[in-house]
């Protein structure tokens, strides 16, 4: 059992003690003498209550095992009503002097015994229902929250795939496909485009190509390189390799290079 559940059960039975002590001791303001009778109600409450919350619950209600559920139910009140009769009972053989322990016996009666243990195993169930219930509608958030990024996630992978540009190389118009461009490298006045089927040589600023591709997984690496975060193959700290070939990483760049392609990294 973990540290906070633990926690949890202990402050969850010194409010029963503190109830079962004011409960029986107020009948008469004998709450000495309550106590003494609550330390041997205890045990029996704490061990209908978890028969309750750990075996007939989960084996039985929660598995739709209705019949056995109400069986074993059945069972477990008559031996919890066994179990405070035979400590009334014990209580009347063995001291003799009933009257001068208890100033009334009405201070123990039965009925006010099954009530008062009935209504912590019925808080005991609400509570352990009401944090299952908060439990999984955080579960339910963190899954909703979960399929959101999944979905938006495909949907920009989906965006890059079908995405293309149209650049000028050798007095013709290319359409060249996002997702198949592995990098690109500024040559000056041209851009070079690294691609899985070749190359591509155009006149362009790899600036304006950044403002482009970003929001298309591209990251500027230096100022001579910008890559496809998908194609990088092994990320360092001073250089990536894609397809056997390794681009430096500006000193200027470094951290946001490690940020982005660390992200995609772990998310792979």
């Amino acid at each position: 059992m973990q540290t906070k559940a633990l926690l949890r059960h202990i402050a969850f039975w010194l409010a029963v003690l503190l109830f079962y002590t004011f409960y029986f001791g107020a009948r008469e303001d004998e709450y000495g003498q309550s106590l003494f009778f609550v330390s041997l109600l205890m045990p029996i409450t704490m061990a209908t209550t978890y028969t309750f919350l750990y075996w007939l619950i989960p084996q039985f209600l929660l598995e739709a095992r209705y019949g056995l559920f109400a069986l074993y139910f059945a069972y477990t009140i008559i031996v919890s009503v066994y179990l405070n009769l035979v400590i009334l009972v014990g209580l009347y053989m063995t001291v003799a002097d009933y009257q001068a322990l208890f100033v009334s016996p009405n201070l123990v009666d039965l009925m006010g015994v099954l009530i008062g243990m009935y209504v912590v195993v019925f808080c005991a169930i609400s509570f352990h229902f009401l944090r299952r219930w908060r439990d999984a509608q955080t579960l339910n958030t963190l899954l909703a929250s979960s399929v959101d990024t999944v979905e938006q996630e495909l949907a920009r992978l989906q965006n890059t795939a079908d995405f293309s540009i149209t650049v000028r190389s050798d007095r013709k118009d290319i359409r060249v496909v996002v997702s198949s461009i592995l990098y690109i490298e500024s040559m000056r006045d041209y851009v070079q485009f690294n691609t899985s089927s070749g190359v591509i040589l155009s006149k362009m600023a790899l600036g304006k190509l950044e403002q482009i591709l970003a929001p298309h997984g591209f990251t500027r690496i230096h100022r001579s390189y910008l890559v496809r975060d998908a194609a990088v193959d092994v990320l360092s700290g001073e250089s990536v390799q894609i397809s056997g070939q390794s681009l430096p990483i500006g000193r200027s760049y470094r951290k946001s290079t490690q940020a982005i392609l660390s992200g995609r990294e772990t998310s792979d």
